[in-house]
């Protein structure tokens, strides 16, 4: 199994609006495991209302976003058969279909997950996971997500 992650600096959540800041979507050839992920935020007013985190397999992928090449821990494998988009310019169709998780989480600081052993996420063929967050005021984000093909 090959592990690979992406991490994504300095988007910009505009104040009551959802987005979807980190997508993978697995091929029909290949499935994946979610060993971890994080949210951190770069908020100073700790009066300030916490941002709402949604994290799940969703239905249908975004339509608009940009792709990013992962990076791999072995230089030595392969390229991701996952592709993983980040920053929506569109919020995308879809629901909820599974592993649904919601948080809320301060503005000034952030939340890193790491799967216990034999516990992690498996997205099927065809699937997608996704992170949307809601901010009540404009803040930054700092994303990732760490994955097992």
């Amino acid at each position: 199994m090959a592990l690979y992650w992406v991490s994504i600096d300095a988007i910009a959540l505009t104040a009551a609006t959802a987005k979807s800041v980190l997508e993978l979507g697995t091929p029909t050839t290949d499935r994946a495991k979610i060993v971890e992920w994080w949210a951190e935020f770069d908020g100073v007013t700790a009066a300030n209302t916490p941002v709402k985190v949604e994290v799940g397999r969703f239905s249908t992928g975004v339509t608009t976003a940009t792709t990013v090449t992962a990076e791999k821990a072995d230089p030595a494998d392969g390229a991701a058969a996952v592709v993983a988009k980040h920053t929506t310019s569109t919020e995308g169709a879809g629901t909820v279909v599974g592993m649904p998780w919601n948080k809320r989480i301060p503005p000034t600081s952030g939340f890193h997950y790491v799967a216990p052993l034999g516990r992690e996420v498996v997205l099927a063929v065809s699937t997608f996971w996704r992170m949307r967050l809601t901010a009540a005021q404009t803040v930054n984000a700092t994303v990732g997500v760490v994955w097992e093909e």
